[in-house]
């Protein structure tokens, strides 16, 4: 992941008005190039004046800056290498009425102040020429700020900005007033900018007047952020989930090259229907596979095979799974942890009551939705080490209904690893859980997977995919489509 260059966390501005941004959580990273997006009033020009640090949010700890791999929650160097253009600071010209030519505005930008406030010879204004030549406004290089007209003097101030090259160019409203092929002539400059490692940051009225460099997007409305989104229009975080500390619990590690399970022209029918047809798939442990195709493809029950949900049709005595702790997978179906949202659904349904997250998580160590046997003291402890891991121990006395959907999905994962299992059978674990969850789980399952957690990981999203990640397994309509390394699907199918 790239470098982060700016992150407000939790960030509000309150004027004598009131609230202007409220709880604004966004980071930018070396690469992106963001549009900000909203409705008048909604607060584009507040927060892209506190990014500019011009503005002090209500507290300052919220906004932090990184400046060669030190982070501040200073503005003033920041200040140094940043640049912004916004109707603001074109008022700042008209207001002074200051008789000075486009060449020196433009030139005063390498400087950051509005005016030049030294002398320059003729060997600075050269190069100054060339570049507003290069934006086709050579003609503006000697005239007077005063005389220009509104457009005509957003383009300057463009220029001035463009030529100090810096590190986060801040653009707001930047097109309002430019006629259309000045707009084309900037708008390739600001994407030159970004090709040379400018991070753009716009807001505009129009999604259209957006440089193509612009790869994500945050909408804010009434002062709050309503989304992010990212250059093909899927939604995603706007900033990185919190920072966790974990201590991950003793975990059962598969050594590498030892035999998982083995199908062999393995079957499944239902109700008269082949759902399945003749599969032939071999893990070992060192890796970790995905499962991929579309919906109705197989996936599901594919893994149901695995877990003993479903049976293989004509082939139950050529399968081979944990075949050094029997031969039957009915007989080690404990050695394999299961997660899926049907049996997240379901589960419990005949106990009659109503189950803590504690009890959700305890009865992994017997496979049932009810507790079987008595509950030892290390039982008690491992449960809470697994609470603790996936960061639900305040919830272990809340009933299962009365926690979110992302927070039971935590516990169900906790549940297929407390007994140790094998191998870690995951049906779209990230599925139907809130954005901070999803992040937070697949970061914790990265951990898992490094740590030697043997997973088979359904998903129907490339980007869902943690990466350890080795292999694919591709099913198109119950038969196998593709079977190998990640790398080798992901070449075929780009």
């Amino acid at each position: 992941m790239n470098a982060k260059l700016v992150s407000m966390k939790d960030l509000s501005l309150t004027l004598d008005r009131g609230p202007v941004l409220e709880g604004i959580d966004w980071d930018i990273r070396k690469g992106e190039h963001w549009a900000v997006l909203g409705p008048n009033g909604a607060g584009k020009t507040t927060l892209m004046m506190i990014l500019a640090g011009e503005v002090w949010p209500d507290d300052e700890t919220t906004r932090e800056f990184s400046v060669e791999n030190e982070v501040t929650c200073s503005p003033l160097e920041p200040l140094e290498r940043y640049r912004m253009v916004s109707p603001e600071h074109q008022d700042i010209f008209e207001k002074l009425a200051w008789d000075v030519t486009g060449e020196e505005v433009v030139l005063a930008g390498k400087d950051n102040t509005p005016f030049l406030y030294r002398l320059a010879d003729e060997g600075e204004y050269e190069p100054v020429r060339d570049f507003m030549e290069s934006l086709g406004m050579l003609d503006l290089a000697k005239r007077s700020m005063v005389k220009m007209s509104r457009g005509e003097g957003r383009k300057i101030l463009i220029a001035r900005a463009l030529l100090a090259e810096p590190e986060i160019l801040i653009l707001d409203e930047f097109l309002e007033g430019v006629d259309q092929q000045s707009r084309e002539q900037i708008v390739r400059a600001i994407d030159t900018a970004a090709a040379n490692g400018t991070t753009i940051i716009c807001s505009a009225h129009r999604k259209e007047e957006l440089p193509s460099c612009i790869n994500k997007t945050l909408y804010i409305r009434d002062g709050k952020i309503d989304r992010c989104q990212n250059g093909q229009g899927q939604d995603i975080a706007c900033s990185s989930p919190k920072e966790f500390k974990r201590t991950l619990p003793e975990v059962n590690s598969i050594e590498p090259g030892r035999t998982l399970f083995h199908l062999a022209d393995a079957s499944v029918v239902f109700l008269g229907k082949t759902v399945l047809h003749n599969i032939d798939w071999h893990m070992s442990g060192g890796e970790n596979w995905a499962v991929m195709g579309h919906n109705g493809a197989g996936k599901s029950t594919l893994l149901r095979l695995l877990y003993g949900d479903a049976a293989a049709y004509a082939a139950e005595e050529e399968m081979e799974r944990l075949p050094e702790r029997g031969s039957n997978l009915r007989s080690v179906r404990g050695r394999m942890g299961m997660v899926s949202a049907s049996m997240q659904a379901s589960f419990g349904e005949a106990v009659g009551r109503p189950i803590p997250i504690f009890d959700v998580v305890l009865s992994g160590f017997f496979a049932s939705a009810g507790i079987l046997a008595e509950i030892s003291d290390e039982m008690r402890e491992k449960t809470w080490e697994w609470l603790r891991f996936f960061g639900i121990e305040d919830l272990a006395e809340r009933p299962m209904e009365q926690v979110s959907y992302g927070q039971l999905r935590k516990a169900f994962i906790a549940r297929a690893l407390i007994s140790g299992p094998d191998v870690l059978l995951l049906d779209e674990p990230l599925a139907g859980v809130d954005e901070e969850s999803r992040h937070e789980i697949f970061q914790l399952l990265e951990l898992l997977a490094k740590a030697g957690v043997a997973m088979v990981y359904v998903t129907h999203h490339r980007e869902e995919l943690i990466p350890s990640i080795s292999h694919v397994l591709e099913i198109d309509d119950g038969r196998v489509s593709f079977r190998g390394p990640k790398q080798d699907y992901f070449q075929l199918r780009d």
